[in-house]
């Protein structure tokens, strides 16, 4: 009966039947979208979306919605409704798991604004991404990534939105604010603000003269090379030490954050327990060989198995081949704590020297 009901609605041609045919095969396709197959998923896109360009707006909107929490969504039909107006787009854009970093660099080229600012709200933006949006974003897009602590910048990225925003004093200051801004970088955003405050100073106040304000500068300098490693913690990091003082952070807790993906939280629980900065942590989870993660994770004496899911979990892409992560597997389980926590401490120490010198 209820295929007939289906079959009946597909006859109709009024905006009603269409509404309740849509209704009816997304509440079909809702059921157990993870037991599709690829070409069974592709059948309910083709049908979802060609009823969906008839339907209006509010129709399309309500779809974006229940479709934007499904990752194997049908891919056709996730794009299409990305490219829609920014109602309807809008939970695709924020929220789905079915657009790729290609997907949403050629939404961010040919979108509007709001499109670009939907994007830079998803949970986490990738390097790729981020690239795309500091270029063709506007200030409110660019606050709005400056202020997402699960957007990941290339240093090309960072240099951008820095360049682009340094005559907005909150964006500025939002950036300041983040950890992953490399040291150089934030020295300079403190310096071209200090620079412009001392020329305020000079043009407003003539009781002062250059070398006041100069020895105010010094001493302002030095109060931000104090400052510089007491920002504020971001989320992830109050989460982690919070965890810490219960004394619950262990390797187990870095497994169950993984599986849970929240790749913020690991990142920061791996820096705390192998006792290496954030920049290291990420790259360690971010490397595609895995060799980074390997190291680190064998530092915390993180068991064979353990550490093979946590692998496999940072590969979600499965970008790494199945011989390559066989291969590593068995590097992992030959070399030793001793062996890695060295190969840490080099890091750790080079990093150091490269600061000083610098």
């Amino acid at each position: 009966s209820h295929l007939e009901s289906l079959a009946r609605l597909t006859r109709e041609n009024s905006d009603d039947g269409r509404q309740k045919l849509l209704h009816e095969v997304t509440n079909l396709f809702m059921q157990a979208p993870e037991s599709l197959s690829e070409r069974e998923i592709a059948y309910f896109g083709e049908i979802m979306g060609g009823i969906a360009t008839q339907v209006e707006t509010a129709v399309r909107q309500h779809l974006s919605e229940r479709i934007s929490a499904v990752s194997n969504a049908p891919h056709n039909l996730v794009h299409a409704l990305a490219n829609d107006e920014i109602t309807v787009a809008l939970p695709i854009l924020v929220s789905s798991d079915a657009l790729s970093d290609d997907d949403l660099v050629g939404i961010v080229g040919k979108q509007s604004q709001e499109h670009l600012k939907a994007i830079s709200m998803r949970p986490t933006v990738s390097e790729t991404v981020t690239d795309a949006l500091v270029v063709k974003g506007d200030e409110e897009v660019l606050g709005t990534l400056a202020g997402n602590h699960g957007a990941q910048f290339s240093r090309t990225g960072m240099e951008t939105i820095i360049e682009r925003t340094k005559d907005n004093e909150d964006i500025s200051k939002t950036l300041v604010n983040r950890i992953d801004v490399p040291d150089d970088l934030t020295q300079e955003m403190f310096w071209r603000v200090s620079w412009a405050m001392r020329e305020q100073i000079l043009s407003a106040d003539g009781d002062l003269d250059e070398s006041q304000v100069d020895a105010l500068m010094k001493e302002t300098e030095h109060w931000f090379e104090e400052q510089k490693d007491s920002r504020k913690l971001d989320p992830a990091e109050k989460f982690i030490t919070r965890k810490e003082k219960m004394d619950q952070l262990d390797n187990g807790l870095l497994i169950q954050l993984m599986r849970q993906e929240k790749i913020p939280e690991v990142v920061a629980g791996l820096a705390r327990l192998a006792k290496i900065d954030l920049e290291i942590a990420r790259q360690s989870i971010f490397d595609a060989s895995g060799e980074k993660l390997a190291v680190a994770c064998k530092a915390l004496d993180m068991d064979y198995d353990m550490f093979g899911e946590i692998l496999m979990l940072a590969d979600a892409d499965g970008v790494r081949t199945a011989d390559d992560t066989e291969a590593l597997l068995g590097v992992y389980n030959r070399f030793t704590p001793q062996i890695a926590q060295r190969s840490l401490r080099f890091l750790r120490t080079r990093k150091s020297m490269l600061a000083r010198t610098a």
